[in-house]
């Protein structure tokens, strides 16, 4: 169940989400994790790809909360046909369960997208 706050987050983020990057394309951009309380961290990552004719630039990777998640990407440069990775990590310790985060990615080409890491009880 998602808090009535978190249901308005989504629906932006769900609005950002339908440009996609010109140049970039997504293996998905929701991960959906099962954790242990006593785990504490989690990390998760996101795949890309240029699918473009032409070379793209990740700008920024930008956590929400930057309280309990911290996000980089692989490669930040990428020519036509090249991929890399987002890497995700969320804290979640002293943090209630079920915890959606949100890490903002955008490029040279204006586009932003949005990924969703959902940590959900064991």
């Amino acid at each position: 169940m998602l808090w009535p706050d978190m249901k308005f987050l989504l629906g932006i983020v769900l609005f950002t989400q339908t440009a996609f990057g010109a140049g970039l394309k997504w293996e998905g951009t929701t991960k959906r994790i099962v954790a242990r309380a006593e785990d504490r961290v989690v990390k998760t990552e996101f795949t890309y790809r240029n699918a473009g004719k032409a070379p793209v630039r990740i700008e920024s990777v930008r956590g929400v909360c930057v309280c309990c998640t911290s996000a980089y990407a692989t490669k930040k440069k990428l020519a036509p046909g090249e991929s890399g990775t987002v890497v995700v990590r969320v804290d979640f310790e002293k943090k209630p369960l079920p915890l959606v985060k949100v890490v903002s990615v955008k490029t040279d080409d204006g586009e932003t997208v949005a990924l969703i890491v959902e940590v959900h009880p064991k």
